[in-house]
């Protein structure tokens, strides 16, 4: 894994922030307190904005894959220590809409990140600030798997090897600037890495300004 200038995050860290709305902050609680208040199988309302927040409605994928996810969802809640691989191969077995079965591994990362907040989310943005490519879809599933845990792994112990410092301080203070005390307080410092790294990605991607 490429690791990105973080000084330079640092110095852009007010711009980054300010890119991430505030919305999102407040259907990341939503979600995260209604996944604690109890059983999200049948809580239809969770699923709905769940879906739209993370574009899974978007993917091209059956009622059958978003059934079986939310029940995975609901299984893997206890799981101290999820095991993705499992989850990926599991539902990679569901085909879309076009009768192809394909790795979701952007969604498998949200899953998680519903149970555990310290399994960070990625995505298309995420990977762009870590020049990331996706491996191709022609290579085996197995391959592209291992290439994607592999990076996730790095990732994960990235954010935590930043926490466990000081450089991030510009990062927090620019939070603490942008958003409310009562939000913040209740959103974990990992999570707002993770917030932070995903925006810093799609300003990248919007017009390449870092």
């Amino acid at each position: 894994m490429i690791r990105p200038d973080i000084s330079n995050l640092c110095a852009n860290a007010r711009q980054i922030v300010e890119g991430i709305e505030r919305e999102s902050l407040d259907v990341y609680l939503f979600l995260k307190e209604q996944f604690n208040s109890g059983p999200i199988f049948q809580n239809y309302l969770f699923q709905f904005v769940y879906r739209s927040f993370y574009r899974l409605d978007n993917a091209g994928l059956t009622p059958e894959f978003k059934t079986e996810y939310f029940k995975l969802m609901e299984e893997c809640r206890s799981s101290n220590c999820l095991d993705l691989t499992t989850i990926a191969k599991h539902l990679y077995e569901i085909q879309n809409r076009k009768k192809q079965k394909t790795l979701q591994f952007f969604f498998i990362t949200k899953l998680a990140n519903t149970i555990n907040d310290d399994y960070p989310l990625y995505d298309s943005e995420v990977a762009k600030i870590f020049s990331f490519n996706a491996p191709y879809t022609y290579k085996p599933m197995e391959e592209r798997l291992t290439a994607y845990l592999d990076f996730y792994d790095n990732l994960k112990n990235y954010y935590h090897e930043l926490l466990n410092g000081n450089v991030c301080a510009p990062i927090f203070a620019s939070f603490q600037e942008t958003y409310p005390n009562d939000i913040l307080s209740r959103i974990p410092r990992l999570k707002l890495l993770d917030f932070f790294f995903w925006s810093a990605g799609k300003k990248i991607l919007k017009d390449k300004a870092i």
